[in-house]
């Protein structure tokens, strides 16, 4: 799903193309898997200067993007999937002359931790399976109760998509009473505004 596409004209990086140049489109930063949350940007060259492309994914449309007297334009692509993997394909198509096209395939991992056992007590080693963390290669948990606050490194993250299996104490066994909210990201500092995360609550009750 894709929640924004805006425009940037001008885009200076790109050089001006010849007449005879086919038209490209690109993603950056260039990654074999996105998780969801994440923003891309989609880079054209080679269109019509000043006209438009539209801009489709799997063939349904998407909007459309002004090209800049280059011929160019930079669409920012805010990246969603809800559940599993999925490599979808992107296709501007230049609305002057519709034989222009060029394509380029993003593939996007949902963002999701799972935590084993869902009962017991506090300080109990759990087992956490994460998928879906692309923004880094280490993934953190961000304990935080009341006014207080821990970031705990939980471990590196393999293959493209940003996985992750261990076995981990998430919260000390005097943890104290309560609602302690878990935030899941790639960053050793906690903030609310990460755009790949996942949360959790646990629940320590004196019975």
């Amino acid at each position: 799903m894709t929640r924004s596409l805006a425009v940037v004209a001008g885009v200076a990086a790109l050089a001006v193309p010849s007449a005879a140049s086919a038209a490209s489109l690109t993603v950056a930063p260039q990654k074999r898997c996105y998780g969801s949350g994440e923003s891309v940007n989609l880079l054209g060259a080679g269109f019509t200067p000043s006209a438009s492309a539209n801009i489709t994914r799997d063939d349904a449309l998407l909007g459309a993007l002004n090209t800049d007297a280059a011929g160019a334009f930079n669409g920012v692509l805010t990246l969603a999937q809800n559940s599993g993997r999925q490599t979808k394909t992107y296709t501007a198509t230049d609305t002057t002359t519709p034989t222009l096209t060029a394509s380029a395939q993003i593939t996007v991992s949902s963002v999701r931790v799972r935590l084993k056992p869902a009962n017991g007590a506090p300080g109990r080693r759990m087992t956490i399976t994460a998928h879906g963390f692309t923004t880094g290669r280490t993934l953190w948990a961000h304990v935080l109760h009341g006014s207080s606050k821990r970031n705990l490194k939980v471990g590196a993250l393999s293959g493209a998509c940003g996985n992750l299996k261990t076995r981990r104490r998430l919260l000390p066994r005097d943890a104290a009473l309560g609602v302690h909210a878990i935030q899941f990201d790639t960053f050793r500092r906690y903030s609310p505004r990460r755009p790949v995360r996942d949360r959790y609550t646990i629940t320590v009750s004196g019975v």
